[in-house]
């Protein structure tokens, strides 16, 4: 199970449900700046489709490795990719590629290789704007999830599964959200069922927080411990880049589920839930 090559001809699909609640206006915790949590989510995002773009480069060219979709949920449930993209729920990686919002120039540190930092110009492809507006419709993005995902399955039996990873920082207000994910869980293809991953961004410095934990009595409060039950277990794949990023062995059975998450913790959640494993060579 979850060993699947992923190929043109067996692709596999990250689905990304991203909070656009008016709290996600709120500064998140341990970042220089205090940029909102909705800028760091979608920051973040936007490295990680990046990410899957080069994953998918060979020989010159994006491959169909990977189909990308990215649901926002907030004043409206949407689609959050937008320009030539917009209002599509799932998109191949190579038109992922050729169709970002826009390129921004950043600036970033690098070692000088003598104990300093140097800044460096470097492009920034957007595809996935802030947005901070609304309640927290989480049930509707995961209903919206389910169908998507349970034609991807019916049109790809032979895939590695779909990996759906949801951002947030509260508790849905439509609903009991559990309900949902157990449908979206259900489903699969012969290579194993769709896994659900939870990052939760938390505001509060104080705040601790818990990665990938392996029983719900860890978690702090009842709208915590419903964050677990939608969390899958994490795949062998998923523990063995967990492993490699955190240095501390994962167990079989711990949760997706990164809560109170920090910067680091948002960023390695993302990276843990999307480094493909057996790319086509």
């Amino acid at each position: 199970m979850y060993s699947a090559e992923i190929s043109r001809l067996n692709p596999t699909c990250f689905l990304f449900l991203v909070d656009h609640s008016t709290s996600m206006q709120n500064p998140i915790m341990g970042v220089p700046g205090n940029p909102k949590k909705s800028e760091f989510a979608a920051d973040a995002l936007n490295k990680v489709i990046q990410s899957l773009v080069v994953s998918a480069s060979k020989d010159m060219e994006i491959r169909q490795y990977y189909e990308i979709g990215v649901i926002g949920y907030g004043f409206e449930v949407k689609s959050a990719l937008g320009g030539d993209l917009a209002d599509r729920d799932l998109v191949w990686i190579d038109e992922i590629y050729e169709h970002p919002l826009r390129i921004e120039d950043r600036i970033k540190k690098e070692s000088d290789g003598v104990g300093g930092f140097i800044e460096v110009s470097t492009k920034f492809p957007v595809w996935v704007d802030a947005v901070s507006r609304g309640q927290t419709p989480m049930c509707q993005a995961f209903n919206k999830a389910y169908e998507i995902l349970e034609a991807w399955v019916e049109e790809h039996p032979e895939s590695y599964p779909p990996t759906l990873i949801n951002v947030t920082d509260g508790e849905a207000n439509d609903g009991d959200v559990r309900v949902p994910a157990e449908k979206i869980k259900s489903l699969g293809t012969e290579d194993g069922n769709c896994t659900i991953l939870t990052v939760h961004a938390s505001s509060n410095e104080l705040s601790r927080q818990i990665v990938f934990p392996m029983e719900d009595k860890e978690m702090p409060d009842h709208f915590s411990r419903i964050m677990f039950e939608v969390s899958s277990p994490l795949t062998p794949r998923m523990r063995e880049t967990g492993e490699e990023l955190m240095g501390v062995a994962l167990e079989e059975g711990a949760r997706g589920l990164v809560y109170n998450a920090d910067i680091a913790g948002i960023v390695q959640a993302l990276e843990i839930g999307t480094r493909p494993a057996n790319i086509q060579s």
